[in-house]
């Protein structure tokens, strides 16, 4: 495989990496040659679109995406070599073969295996994300999500050790509800919750961690795709697309 060497800020790549990561609801992942990637977790809960790295150099041809079949240790890749203070120093990055060269100088390389795209459990024909996109909703009339409450939001799951989130909607506004009926619950309201008709959306951990990856809280937006349909969260580009659960129902 033909390569050219990229150098990139250390900090803004592992950063871009941890937005695709989502806590660990993508372990795993094809990569454009400008670090790209569109990836579909196995549930077919989320989908997350993240684009390429600015101002990078093209590290391999689009035709020849990589695939890295573990994300957290590409992360730790990109740290156990630093050094203490040079955590914002550039890194160079090349392919030779079929491996990722993490190279830190003096310090020392860093090779890592690639993996052919169809073995990575995320990999997404683009057929299926030309569907998929097609079901999200439109990107406008979004909702500004503010700190405040995402931070109620994380919190709480982790402190009730919850397994569930529901968005409340309706014509006067809604709100967050995190925990179940039967277990330790909060609750946030919210005026921007607005639609013509009442609804809920159900959803579990895959957007409290898309959620705990939001830090452009002057563009991160959500935009609402009607009942038992899609939301996105739009975040300076990268995009999360979450399938809400099915309510069961009452025994």
């Amino acid at each position: 495989m033909k390569t050219n060497q990229m150098k990139v800020n250390r900090e803004k790549l592992v950063r871009h990496l941890q937005r695709i990561s989502c806590g660990g609801q993508v372990g795993e992942a094809v990569f454009t040659g400008t670090f790209g990637t569109v990836a579909l977790i196995p549930t077919h809960q989320l989908l997350v679109t993240a684009p390429s790295l600015p101002k990078t150099k093209v590290l391999f041809k689009k035709a020849e995406p990589a695939g890295i079949a573990e994300l957290p240790k590409l992360m730790k890749a990109l740290s156990v070599l630093a050094g203490t203070g040079n955590e914002a120093v550039d890194v160079v990055l090349e392919m030779d073969g079929f491996r990722l060269v993490v190279d830190e100088g003096e310090r020392g390389k860093l090779r890592l295996m690639t993996a052919k795209p169809k073995t990575i459990a995320t990999f997404v024909e683009e057929e299926t994300v030309k569907a998929l996109l097609a079901k999200a909703p439109e990107e406008k009339n979004g909702i500004a999500l503010q700190r405040t409450l995402l931070d109620g939001i994380r919190n709480t799951f982790s402190l009730f050790k919850a397994t569930e989130i529901e968005l409340h909607v309706g014509p006067k506004g809604g709100k967050v509800r995190v925990g179940g009926d039967n277990a330790d619950n909060a609750e946030f309201e919210s005026d921007a919750l607005k639609a013509e008709e009442e609804y809920i959306l159900l959803f579990g951990e895959p957007l409290v961690d898309v959620l705990s990856v939001v830090t452009n809280f002057n563009e991160a937006m959500l935009y609402l795709g009607g009942p038992n349909n899609f939301i996105l969260i739009d975040d300076g580009g990268y995009r999360y697309i979450l399938n809400p659960n099915r309510k069961s129902a009452d025994v």
